[in-house]
């Protein structure tokens, strides 16, 4: 997923409409509401879109080891632990 953004320029302002559009998204199919789940969502979307608008800029490098983030429902845990 990472390569996709590479030299994309991503920037903040498109990061948060992006975001944003997704929580409308979420609204709109009806996902749960309650708090739990809505702030693992809402943790998950800003770490990765974070990490895309880093990695979008000139010069950033793929690491084809890097582990994939695993994503649950009220877990307690970085998005790298399994």
């Amino acid at each position: 997923m990472i390569r996709q953004h590479l030299n994309r320029h991503l920037t903040q302002e498109q990061r948060r409409r992006w975001v944003s559009l997704l929580l409308a998204t979420a609204d709109e199919l009806r996902l749960p509401d309650d708090p739990e789940f809505r702030s693992a969502l809402v943790g998950y979307l800003e770490w990765g879109s974070r990490l895309a608008v880093i990695n979008s800029q000139p010069g950033a490098a793929v690491d084809p080891h890097a582990p994939m983030p695993r994503w649950g429902w009220g877990e307690v845990k970085g998005p790298h632990t399994g």
